[in-house]
């Protein structure tokens, strides 16, 4: 990047350049134009798996009357989630929480991968090592994991606009563990979905979308599609929007 756009990439605020960046790439792939045709009118949304924040901004950018709730466990990316949203200037409609949730309260050990955004409390299926062999985990890091009920209940949260869930393969235990939550209390969810996460064998992805049907919600959209290998007739994830029906 030359001089002159690495400077305005570094001095503009972040709404300025979202909003450059919407009209000079309106199609580009991602959770940003999805977001981006959702009602801009939401107050409340959740951000799990949030990572360092740029899903979190997003949000905090195109709904600007919402409070984000932000779950992430890791020490590490949190911390970097924190100094992001505080750099960005949206601390003050900003709720990060250093947790994760669970279809139990419990304590988990979560593998830190060599990219941040592959942490996972599972290890590595054969599957998904052969669709990303440049990755490895390099330590494991205690973390607190709740139930989303609970955390809802005690919060006392009536309604969710939307919730995004991104936590490398244990999607349906937040699901389980916020039944009443999902079945009640939530109009949108973007979740990704992993087909390598897990083993071709246990068929995840069909109690997720299963679980998801018993909510009440249907599948409105499919993106950043994602095979395995080049050439390869294998999925490898994809994101999708369900919406209350």
């Amino acid at each position: 990047m030359n001089p002159a756009m690495q400077y305005l990439k570094d001095t503009l605020p972040y709404s300025i350049k979202k909003s450059l960046l919407d009209v000079f790439s309106p199609q580009r792939e991602g959770i940003g134009p999805v977001l981006r045709t959702m009602n801009r009118g939401m107050k409340r949304v959740f951000d799990i798996g949030a990572n360092i924040g740029d899903i979190s901004l997003y949000m905090l950018h195109y709904f600007p009357g919402a409070e984000v709730y932000s779950f992430e466990p890791c020490s590490e990316t949190y911390a970097q989630l924190t100094k992001n949203i505080a750099k960005a200037g949206f601390n003050s409609r900003s709720r990060p929480f250093r947790l994760g949730f669970f279809d139990v309260e419990t304590e988990g050990n979560l593998n830190i991968a060599s990219f941040h955004g592959a942490n996972s409390m599972l290890e590595f299926t054969d599957e998904y090592r052969r669709s990303n062999p440049h990755l490895s985990n390099v330590m494991t890091e205690q973390i607190p994991l709740v139930r989303f009920d609970d955390f809802v209940e005690q919060n006392q949260i009536d309604h969710i606009d939307l919730v995004k869930i991104d936590v490398e393969g244990v999607e349906r235990q937040v699901l389980l563990g916020g039944a009443e939550t999902f079945s009640s209390k939530v109009d949108y969810v973007i979740m990704e979905i992993s087909f390598v996460r897990h083993s071709a064998e246990s068929g995840e992805y069909l109690k997720i979308f299963q679980l998801m049907h018993d909510y009440g919600f249907i599948p409105c959209k499919i993106y950043d599609v994602a095979q395995v290998g080049e050439g390869e007739m294998c999925l490898a994830q994809f994101d999708c929007v369900f919406r209350r029906r």
